[in-house]
């Protein structure tokens, strides 16, 4: 089953529907749930979490479509959700009032709240978006039907702008009025500090990338300022991992230099609380060796030894840390940055040569295999779109065989005249350069400065051939 097209996973149970006869005595949690159109159906309560929405419990509504959710201790605050089907499923807010009826009239699609006021306030907020959106999706059905009409989709255009200036203030003035309270948080989870240009020194405003450099340290010191991580709460919505990935992914230079120093930072504000740094973690060592962008795995290595091989990961079974253990000697000798292992190599005639002994000022380094589909493609582009063009003196290529089938691999070389290049192979299989490369797919690309440091990885033949073309090496 999906709960908003989110994946639905069965979790530890935070609480228990209870079907009891109403009484008297007040209890923490006690929420009434009415649907009379929904009578004798079933219905799922869901608890968001970390970027995901998982099932809490199931409740059966009886022939009028009433339930009684009661408990002896307060639930978690959060955002939570009534989920029915795929077409109906209703949020609603969990502040520290959890006694509070929620009912859903025949014919409506509006849940209304009776008791508990953020819960009340939330709905509200809840029905305010909704009717905006309306009326967007009415501007934008114009817009389509006049956009050979310039000055009425002018106009068209300045009212969705409006609209969405409505949204933003409504969000920032309502969530302001309660800002000590969830659903003042709630409201200005999207809420960013907008920088003054005036406040810009002259000295950076009358250079391009001194103004850059301002304006990004701006938006990087002020990026939480309406968001407080430290909140458990705000983990019990949908909005965490947005804003995660946003900062560590969107925000920050996508650079380990960049990158490691906030997420070090960043754990190491929430080492007291165990659930927030187990979270926050796990959440950036997952991101980091999930990144596609260059050089993000030295971020992985870094986090990964210092907190789970460092012996600080105190929920990561064994399994995990194999895992872990695992990636850290495939990735550790390889880094982006690092002084690449030597490999000492022989070619077809049996005669030897060394990485080391690369005398141009780059080298690329191709590990690749003859049977591989996509070696097919890349290698002869590689020897024709990079090698012929580059300068014999700038750009030398180590293009290493990975497999023990001779004949296949010369054969190759030949077909397609590969031929001024290093061509070199492993045939005993001792020089360890799948585990030293952390080779598991082919074709895998190593571009070297000369001191045979790792400045490129990770990326295509065209990839390469635009970093070549940067650095002057071809044209």
């Amino acid at each position: 089953m999906n709960l908003m097209h989110k994946k639905l996973l069965s979790f530890y149970s935070l609480f228990v529907i209870c079907f009891l006869p109403v009484v008297t005595k007040a209890q923490p949690v006690q929420i009434t749930f009415d649907f009379p159109a929904l009578r004798d159906s079933q219905l799922i309560v869901g608890s968001y979490y970390f970027g995901g929405l998982y099932v809490k419990d199931t409740v059966q509504l009886d022939k009028h479509g009433m339930a009684v959710l009661k408990k002896d201790s307060t639930l978690a605050q959060g955002i939570y959700q009534i989920y029915f089907n795929a077409d109906e499923h209703y949020d609603f807010l969990l502040a520290d009032d959890q006694q509070f009826s929620i009912k859903l009239d025949e014919g409506s699609n509006r849940p209304t709240i009776d008791g508990a006021t953020e819960t009340t306030q939330f709905q509200d907020y809840i029905n305010y978006l909704a009717k905006q959106k309306a009326r967007f999706a009415e501007l934008s059905a114009r817009q389509h039907q006049l956009k050979n009409q310039p000055d009425s989709l002018a106009l068209i255009k300045n009212e969705i702008h409006q609209l969405d200036q409505d949204v933003k203030k409504y969000q920032f003035e309502k969530g302001m009025q309660n800002r000590d309270k969830l659903i003042g948080k709630v409201l200005l989870v999207n809420h960013q500090t907008e920088l003054d240009p005036t406040q810009i020194p002259a000295k950076d405003q009358a250079n391009d990338s001194l103004k850059w450099v301002y304006e990004y340290n701006f938006r990087k010191q002020h990026y939480w300022d309406y968001f407080d991580l430290s909140d458990l709460a705000l983990w019990h919505t949908p909005f965490v991992k947005e804003r995660l990935d946003e900062y560590f992914n969107k925000v920050l230079l996508q650079t380990p230099d960049s990158v490691l120093p906030e997420t070090i930072a960043l754990i190491e504000q929430n080492r007291d609380n165990p659930e927030l740094f187990q979270n926050i973690t796990s959440y950036l060592v997952n991101n980091t060796i999930q990144s596609k962008m260059m050089g993000m795995e030295n971020v992985f290595v870094a986090l990964a030894k210092r907190y789970y091989l460092g012996g600080q990961a105190f929920w990561a079974d064994e399994k995990t840390m194999d895992n872990i253990r695992r990636e850290v000697a495939l990735r550790q000798n390889n880094l982006l940055g690092n002084k690449t292992p030597d490999l000492l190599l022989e070619d077809a005639d049996g005669e030897f040569s060394s990485l080391y002994e690369s005398p141009t000022p780059y080298t690329l380094l191709a590990f690749w295999e003859p049977g591989c589909n996509h070696c097919k493609k890349e290698i002869p582009k590689l020897y024709d779109e990079l090698f012929l063009k580059a300068s014999p003196s700038q750009l030398s290529v180590y293009a290493v065989y990975t497999m023990t089938d001779k004949k296949e691999w010369t054969d190759f070389i030949n077909e397609h005249g590969l031929s001024g290049w290093q061509n070199l192979w492993d045939p005993k299989q001792i020089s360890e350069m799948k585990a030293l490369y952390g080779i598991r797919t082919t074709p895998s690309f190593f571009l070297l400065d000369k001191d045979k440091k790792i400045i490129a990885k990770q990326l295509d033949v065209a990839g390469l051939r635009h970093f070549l073309k940067v650095k002057g090496v071809i044209e």
